[in-house]
């Protein structure tokens, strides 16, 4: 994990301009639609890097939403801060697999290109679910199909072995983190698994 964040924390600043040039937001634009975010929601954005999706998202909530965001990278939490945040918004330091927020928290938990960098993804379901309040809404989103993720992440060291689960095995995680059988979308450009929790 010390080498995975040293990694992120090494690219932290110039990782926006990068990895999301003009062409790259538009299809961004496009997949948070899908995400359905309404006003007044409270949102948690996990794993959210340099904040790429908090502009967005604080949109997208209104003055009545509340945005959070956490990442475990220092150098992206301080990328994230320097982002444009509502009154009631937050972002903190944080590993996924110990969410520092209470249960039955948010409306929607978005994890945006981070799912496959964590370390036990079981662990990190179950504290999405956690924070999530009964008929929530969990996505787990890219833009790169499972494939093109996986090839995309294997012309990097630290992160070759980096991979989204196969479907039946997502489905099976979400399913163990008290969320429903997710819908997943996996094509050229795009995946997405959104699934709603299911229990208390």
């Amino acid at each position: 994990m010390k080498a995975k964040t040293s990694f992120f924390d090494s690219r932290a600043e110039d990782w926006e301009k990068t990895c999301y040039p003009r062409e790259v937001r538009a299809r961004l634009r496009d997949l948070i639609q899908k995400f359905g975010v309404a006003p007044g929601e409270r949102v948690l954005d996990v794993g959210t890097g340099p904040g790429i999706l908090i502009p967005y998202l604080r949109a997208l909530v209104g003055e009545a939403g509340q945005v959070c965001a956490l990442d475990l990278s220092l150098e992206m939490v301080r990328q994230a801060c320097a982002k444009p945040l509502g009154p009631m918004d937050m972002i903190v330091r944080a590993d996924v697999h110990s969410i520092p927020f209470t249960r039955n928290l948010f409306d929607r938990v978005i994890c945006f290109a981070a799912f496959p960098h964590f370390d036990h993804p079981t662990q990190a379901l179950r504290e999405m679910s956690r924070v999530l309040r009964p008929g929530g809404v969990l996505i787990v989103a890219h833009l790169m199909s499972r494939e093109e993720l996986s090839r995309h992440h294997a012309l990097h060291a630290s992160v070759a072995r980096d991979a989204l689960p196969t479907h039946s095995r997502m489905r099976t995680l979400f399913r163990e983190a008290g969320l429903s059988l997710p819908e997943i979308m996996d094509m050229p450009g795009r995946y997405l698994a959104k699934g709603v929790k299911t229990d208390r």
